[in-house]
């Protein structure tokens, strides 16, 4: 079976090869970290004894999840080197940015089992925790033969994958054999891994790491841009934060109405990909709006003042600063909800007690988006024309808005504590000093 899944990856890479080349155009030999996707890492992360841990988190979002549990570790298990890859050039600079003293850094490699096993040789882990749905057959199967506990972490099966890996089962069964133990978000992506194979014994659900999230810090521009704002007497401000291909289209009419009931509104629009930045800024000049561009403005407060006195939508075109801007928001609406892309967290606006709207689609962030519209603690809509309504209902209305930021706030408080869950089981296998198990 690994054998047929392997020449099925191969495959996949072969077809896809063509569109991530072009996405690296320019910068195909300095941009995809090559000897690293092929397992040749530095040699400096080379291990002597398996003590180092290994932790994977494919992207931005699981990258920030993992972040309180990472330096929870580190003052725990200070002896231990810890490592950190990911898939995304994204995920990495924002691993760079909130974990800057760790042993290394380096991109996933591909899961053939020749690469998956040259890097495992070569950092000799004595755990990998592996954040989410990171389901790769050849390096769990990879890390296993060497003795490395696996843990996966935040662990979630969306309605999606869990349709796909059930189609598989047999293979899915040997695959999570490789696991020690599996720290689910909720009871019911526990209850989707014992149904795909897992052992019920190894499975537990702990909690949501994102609700322990290290809070988002508000950031220079985040001031600047407010007293700018006050000072050019611009607002209400509508943050449409990681928005999806095709998504844009849906928002301008809703942004239209919006801007008619308040000339003075201010939508700061947060494309989720940095290469759809450009995208983005030609479809808002081909449909007539008025805008500018984060990384074209002054940051003194004066001619920044002056920069976001008349246009309309301030495009986002930056890494690392949609945090902190949540912070000036009136109402943020949650991207990739409109289109069925699956929606993002909601966890950050909610760190600022903002007033939340999303789409239908939220089936990635079921059980978080869930939690919050059961406490009132957000709005979903079923279209664009519910969002022009509510968006527009909650801008009249001071009191509903201030009472659903209170109430996500709340849920983000009451919620916490998954990483102290999962730092006991961590601890369960290396304070024992068991640095491989036993094969049997």
């Amino acid at each position: 079976m690994y054998l047929i899944y392997s020449v099925l990856f191969s495959l996949g890479v072969i077809l896809a090869a063509p569109y991530y080349l072009w996405r690296l155009r320019g910068r195909i030999i300095s941009g995809a970290g090559w000897r690293e996707r092929f397992g040749y890492l530095p040699g400096s992360f080379r291990q002597g004894e398996p003590s180092a841990i290994w932790i994977h988190a494919v992207s931005v979002g699981e990258t920030l999840a993992v972040v309180a549990l990472a330096r929870q570790i580190q003052q725990r298990f200070p002896a231990r080197q810890i490592f950190l890859s990911h898939v995304t050039p994204a995920g990495r600079e924002a691993g760079e940015a909130r974990l800057p003293g760790l042993a290394g850094r380096f991109y996933l490699p591909l899961d053939w089992r020749c690469c998956a096993r040259r890097a495992v040789n070569h950092v000799r882990p004595a755990l990998l925790l592996i954040v989410e749905t990171e389901l790769w057959p050849n390096l769990l199967r990879a890390a296993d033969e060497s003795g490395t506990r696996i843990v996966l972490v935040n662990a979630r099966l969306s309605d999606r994958s869990f349709r796909r890996y059930r189609l598989v089962r047999p293979f899915m069964r040997r695959v999570l054999e490789n696991v020690d133990q599996i720290c689910a978000q909720s009871p019911t992506d526990a209850e989707r891994f014992v149904a795909l194979g897992a052992r019920p014994e190894r499975v537990t659900a702990s909690g949501n790491l994102k609700f322990d999230a290290v809070p988002p810090r508000a950031g220079e521009f985040t001031d600047v841009l407010g007293k700018a704002l006050r000072r050019a007497h611009r607002g209400p401000v509508i943050v449409a934060a990681s928005t999806m291909p095709n998504e844009e289209a849906l928002l301008l009419p809703v942004w239209t109405q919006i801007r008619r009931r308040h000339p003075q509104a201010l939508l700061i629009l947060a494309p989720r990909h940095p290469n759809r930045f450009e995208t983005v800024a030609q479809f808002l000049a081909q449909e007539g709006h008025s805008l500018v561009r984060r990384t074209s403005l002054e940051t003194e407060d004066g001619k920044l003042a002056a920069q976001i006195a008349s246009p309309g939508v301030l495009l986002l075109d930056t890494i690392g600063e949609l945090a902190g801007i949540f912070k000036l928001a009136d109402v943020v609406f949650m991207g990739g909800s409109l289109v069925p892309t699956g929606g993002h967290n909601v966890l950050e606006p909610a760190f600022w007690a903002k007033a939340i709207v999303f789409g239908p689609h939220m089936h990635n962030f079921r059980d978080i988006a869930q939690l919050f519209l059961e406490a009132r603690a957000a709005v979903q809509v079923a279209d664009a024309e519910g969002l022009s309504r509510a968006v527009l209902e909650l801008l009249g209305d001071d009191a509903r808005r201030v009472q659903l930021g209170a109430a996500a706030k709340r849920v983000l408080e009451q919620e916490s504590g998954a990483t102290r869950r999962v730092l006991e089981y961590i601890a369960a296998f290396l304070d024992a000093g068991v640095q491989t198990r036993a094969k049997g």
